[in-house]
């Protein structure tokens, strides 16, 4: 099925879209994640749209929004530590859990490519959990490579 990209400020559809992968995550990890009240992810995504450079769109296939990606524009100079950056942050990508394993998430992935060519950007950059093998597998399958590794010791009491 054809898929459409729609650019929205709608947090509340960005909320409600978002509930199967925090969910996801919450499964992965409760002592981290907070459970989904849509209500709080409502006003949450509501203070984040509309920030420069952050972009939200809906996929939607035959009207249906079936997803969004939330990703950022990022640039910045060089400095005495690094040289200049300019890529994309892809902050969340969530597919409905109805239209999950139907090819959407490679689709989005593709789209997002496609965008950053498009507006000059050499690169994507994202991240997942070390536990979220499924999402290790599908990034890796389409192209993504390890560029850093952030470690945690937890301390008892």
């Amino acid at each position: 099925m054809d898929s459409v990209f729609v650019s929205t400020t709608d947090a509340r559809l960005i909320a409600r879209l978002n509930r199967s992968i925090h969910e996801h995550h919450v499964r992965m990890n409760s002592d981290y994640f907070a459970e989904y009240e849509e209500e709080k992810m409502y006003e949450a995504f509501l203070t984040l749209i509309g920030r420069s450079n952050h972009h939200f769109m809906v996929m939607e296939v035959e009207a249906t929004p079936v997803g969004y990606i939330w990703f950022e524009e990022k640039v910045s100079e060089a400095t005495a530590f690094r040289q200049a950056v300019r890529t994309v942050y892809v902050h969340h990508i969530s597919i409905d859990t109805m239209y999950q394993r139907k090819g959407y998430g490679r689709r989005m992935m593709e789209w997002i490519e496609q965008w950053a060519r498009d507006h000059q950007f050499k690169s994507i950059e994202l991240d997942y959990w070390m536990i979220n093998s499924e999402a290790a597998s599908f990034y890796d399958e389409i192209g993504f490579a390890p560029k850093r590794q952030i470690v945690i010791k937890t301390l008892g009491e």
